[in-house]
């Protein structure tokens, strides 16, 4: 079947790991210290690993690939110690001796979730004032669809604003007139 499914540039892989870390079904491991897609069916293709990549070694094409198998991926989890987003830390410590599971420190603080609540402000202007500072619209972050988590719970009801990147640049008042309220 032809789908859309991860590709790795083996000259421009640096191995660092931090798409195998990325990825979690698992399709992604490190072979000689180089990225590999281990098997095409544990791909979802989805592109998770994608931004974690420093050296942009790993795009999403379309080809003749099999199926994503969703089953055989939680097999496979479940094998290697994986599963409820966990990512088993290596090593062959028996369960009595291991340490517990710490997530690894690091990651973009930018990711967290979080909501912002902002008083509501009074938006006349005074004549004689010096030019008036714009206050940010913003409700939540992150911002960008893909990093925002589906079930947060600003998304109760709410009003959803879709917008270009650019459109905070190219459109002056875009958080006066576009985003208040939402």
């Amino acid at each position: 079947m032809k789908r859309k499914i991860v590709e790795i540039d083996a000259e421009k892989c640096n191995g660092c790991g931090l798409c195998a870390k990325a990825c979690h079904e698992g399709a992604i491991e490190m072979v000689d210290g180089k990225a590999r897609l281990v098997k095409d069916d544990y791909c979802d293709g989805m592109g998770d690993c994608l931004p974690t990549c420093p050296t942009g070694a790993i795009t999403i094409t379309e080809r003749e690939a099999a199926a994503y198998d969703a089953l055989a991926v939680a097999a496979r989890n479940g094998e290697r110690g994986m599963g409820n987003g966990e990512r088993k830390t290596g090593g062959s410590q028996s369960s009595a001796t291991s340490a517990p599971h710490t997530p690894p420190a690091g990651g973009c603080p930018g990711k967290m979730a979080r909501a912002i609540k902002r008083e509501t402000e009074n938006s006349t202007l005074q004549l004689g004032t010096p030019t008036p500072t714009l206050t940010s619209q913003l409700r939540q972050w992150p911002v960008q669809i893909k990093l925002v988590p589906v079930k947060a719970p600003w998304f109760n009801g709410a009003k959803l604003l879709v917008a270009a990147d650019c459109t905070a640049y190219a459109y002056a008042n875009f958080h006066q007139e576009l985003m208040r309220g939402c």
